[in-house]
């Protein structure tokens, strides 16, 4: 039976780690639970439900900044933030829907949104969660309070602890409030597509697109087996895959600046300018990465690929042929979502075909029974896992903050 543990003040969170750590019992921390299924299991029979510690606590339009409980509900954010036309610059997905949930969409929580450090397509431009995360307060795993930064930019100094939380998927600090950047939403968005079947030539148009003065925020490539998912008037006129570039801003700078990308980009294939809602439903799409979200009747892995841009469209054709799985470039190629279906997630060949480029490659989705045994993230190199064990011991001693979280059983007590 598992015990439950749901602390509504920060003072009872530090309680209730302060006897998690006398009794030396293990916790796993939760907020809402979407994203349970993204890296290993938990080895901890007591929950630690932040979903109470939730509410907005201040929101300065004028000044760009938000101020939240952990357990506020992502959406809720959202709503408030549309109301005053602005939004995270990062775009998170709806990340929790590829984990195999039938999931609402803005699912989970500030603070798990955070913790795992999500973002979409326009972090080529403008970074992750972690780049707008001005500060936060959280409970050590000594059951120690801690703070790090404040309201604004400025606060930021000396130890940036706000780029250590981000991505720690709990295992260092359980965070109960967190003060994010926020931004005023562009007056005008217009997408460029540009037919395109070979995703080298794909990694070409993108890199050409990203290096001109057109400001792209964002540059994705969609087979031509997803293409015929997207909801927008042009897609029955594709053949094939298509290269998507996005501009952003004033009206007739983002008029301009289309124009001369169709210009540019006309020899690698047809051009067509997308704009208004349309531009957005598509971004939408590849922020959630629509193609790989429906469950198929066989099983299926998720890999989540992280190279150099410049070598996204050489490492996507590679993993296609060697996996014979189907993929999705974002990130003008740095980032490769890779489907593969059967019951083999090739976890050498794809990280050695990611390791060749220095690169990247994390399981998203898999069977539980596939997680035990297959590091989730990315193995790391003895010089940095000495460094995070070094981490882990000075804020979280005892181990029983997501103890297992990031590593396969095997691997706990090694250092990986």
């Amino acid at each position: 039976m598992v015990d439950v543990l749901s602390p509504t003040t920060p003072d009872q969170l530090r309680d209730a780690v302060g006897w998690a750590l006398g009794s030396k019992t293990p916790l796993e921390v939760i907020g809402s639970g979407s994203k349970r299924a993204f890296g290993h299991a938990v080895l901890a029979d007591t929950v630690l439900d932040c979903s109470k510690l939730s509410g907005i606590l201040f929101y300065e339009p004028e000044e760009l900044v938000i101020s939240a409980r952990v357990g506020t509900p992502l959406a809720e954010i959202k709503a408030a933030l549309a109301e005053k036309n602005q939004q995270f610059h990062f775009e998170p997905g709806n990340f929790p829907a590829l984990l195999g949930d039938d999931v609402v969409p803005d699912a989970g929580t500030i603070g798990g949104l955070v913790a795992t450090n999500m973002a979409g397509s326009r972090r080529i431009k403008v970074g992750a969660a972690r780049d707008h995360l001005l500060g936060f307060e959280a409970v050590s795993g000594r059951a120690e309070d801690f703070k790090s930064g404040g309201r604004v930019m400025k606060n930021v100094t000396g130890f940036d602890l706000s780029k250590l939380m981000s991505g720690s998927f709990g295992t260092l600090g359980v965070m109960h409030t967190v003060n994010l950047k926020v931004m005023p939403c562009d007056e005008q968005s217009a997408s460029i597509l540009v037919t395109c079947d070979d995703p080298k030539v794909a990694n070409t148009i993108m890199t050409a697109a990203m290096g001109s003065e057109n400001e792209v925020s964002a540059a994705a490539w969609i087979s031509s087996a997803d293409v015929r998912l997207l909801d927008i008037p042009v897609a029955s006129e594709f053949g094939g895959g298509l290269v998507a570039l996005r501009v952003e801003g004033p009206k007739p700078s983002v008029s301009w600046r289309s124009e001369a990308l169709c210009t540019a980009l006309g020899q690698y294939g047809e051009t067509y300018e997308l704009a208004g809602s349309y531009s957005q439903r598509l971004w939408q799409f590849v922020a959630d990465v629509k193609p790989f979200v429906c469950a198929s009747d066989k099983p299926n892995m998720l890999w989540r690929v992280s190279v150099p841009p410049a070598s996204g469209g050489a490492v996507a054709e590679r993993l296609m042929d060697v996996t014979g799985g189907r993929v999705m470039m974002d990130w003008a190629g740095g980032l490769i979502w890779l489907q593969i279906t059967g019951s083999d997630a090739m976890a050498q060949q794809v990280r050695d075909i990611a390791g060749a480029s220095d690169g990247q490659a994390v399981l998203v989705r898999a069977p539980a029974k596939m997680r035990e045994g297959i590091a989730v993230f990315h193995p790391e190199n003895p010089a940095l896992g000495r460094i995070n064990a070094k981490l882990r011991q000075n804020f979280d001693p005892e181990g029983i903050l997501n103890p297992g979280r990031l590593s396969p059983p095997s691997a706990i007590g090694e250092g990986a």
